[in-house]
């Protein structure tokens, strides 16, 4: 469980951010954007699987990077390709002005077109996102991209880092520019957005397996973080172990812990609802196939999880209970992939239990 324990705890320390926020040139984001938050995207207008990334480091700092992995096949055969360029910029300029680079990666003489290639994503980028206006909600804009074969339409959403774009779709419908993942570095040491190399859709745990124990009985669980605080209750049975009073054990197969988050500021519940998408240290959400849900009682966010130093799945449950205008009950509920496929039903009824 230990691996699931890191996770958590490098999480609820991310959960609201208030320090001095940045925004790119000539844009003011509903959901600011924190140093370390990054995103990266499915570049289908290469031939081969291609990804392109930006995270944020300061005011005038941000890094890109492009990641292919090692193309393996009878009729071809690529080497993996990552190129990793650091950029500054004249944050006090109306428009996009680079004053610095540094390739942080190696290069050869036949990589000239990808670093032109990351160089015009980043103009045209903030460029497109200035056109947008403002992002509150998810919004779309039709615009001509040369690069992504002329007119496209653009969706955005608030919730997204730094452009807020979620995909870039052609006029034939196809989809050639999608966000995959989406991430918070939780240190200066953290690798997280140097070292991502993908995700595979496709996946099978065969090592995590669980058989409801036909003899537990429900247990019902309250939590209140204070005396004056509203009761957070949920339904488990007797096969989960409480580490905590408000931290509960299945094996080593799941987590479910129950939380009141208060923010110092009002009209903060956007910021949070971004923090529970993004991965955090070297554990990338799928930013494709995830679900949000407005409940009757609260907001539901459903993810599936890669961590990539365990080459394991999770999937991801958080519950959003808005207490009032500072406060929030948040629920998460944690699964080996392995586990919930097959028992979905005893799971959910978990989620449906939350109060």
């Amino acid at each position: 469980m230990n691996r699931f324990k890191k996770s958590l705890i490098s999480f609820s320390i991310f959960l609201f951010q208030f320090s001095i926020f940045f925004a790119l040139p000539a844009i003011t984001p509903s959901v600011p954007d924190f140093s370390g938050q990054y995103v990266y995207y499915r570049d289908t207008s290469f031939e081969r699987e291609s990804y392109i990334g930006i995270v944020y480091y300061d005011e005038s700092t941000y890094g890109l990077r492009y990641y292919a992995p090692a193309v393996k096949t009878k009729k071809d055969a690529k080497p993996e390709k990552s190129i990793y360029i650091l950029f500054t910029i004249d944050s006090k300029k109306e428009n996009l002005e680079l004053t610095g680079e540094r390739i942080l990666s190696a290069i050869t003489p036949e990589d000239t077109d990808l670093v032109n290639y990351i160089h015009d994503f980043i103009y045209e980028m903030t460029k497109r996102r200035q056109n947008a206006g403002e992002v509150t909600a998810p919004k779309s804009e039709y615009q001509d991209y040369e690069q992504f074969g002329g007119n496209v339409t653009l969706y955005f959403n608030p919730l997204i880092p730094i452009f807020n774009l979620e995909k870039i779709v052609s006029v034939d419908k196809k989809t050639v520019l999608q966000i995959v993942t989406a991430g918070q570095l939780i240190s200066a040491e953290d690798q997280s957005f140097a070292k991502f190399m993908g995700i595979d859709e496709k996946f099978t745990d065969k090592n995590h397996k669980f058989k409801k124990d036909k003899k537990a009985k429900p247990v019902a669980i309250s939590y209140k973080a204070t005396e004056n605080s509203a009761e957070l209750k949920a339904t488990l049975d007797s096969s989960w172990n409480a580490a905590a009073e408000n931290f509960y054990t299945l094996g080593n197969l799941s987590v479910f812990t129950v939380n009141e988050v208060t923010s110092p500021m009002e009209g903060q519940i956007d910021v949070l609802k971004r923090r529970l998408l993004l991965g955090t240290e070297f554990v990338y959400p799928n930013w494709v196939n995830q679900k949000i849900e407005a409940k009757t009682t609260g907001t539901l966010f459903t993810q599936v999880s890669y961590h990539a130093e365990s080459d394991t799945y999770t999937y991801d449950f958080k519950f959003l209970r808005e207490i009032d205008t500072k406060t929030v009950g948040l629920y998460t509920l944690t699964v080996f992939a392995g586990a919930y496929e097959p028992n979905k039903k005893y799971f959910n009824a978990i989620l449906n239990s939350f109060e």
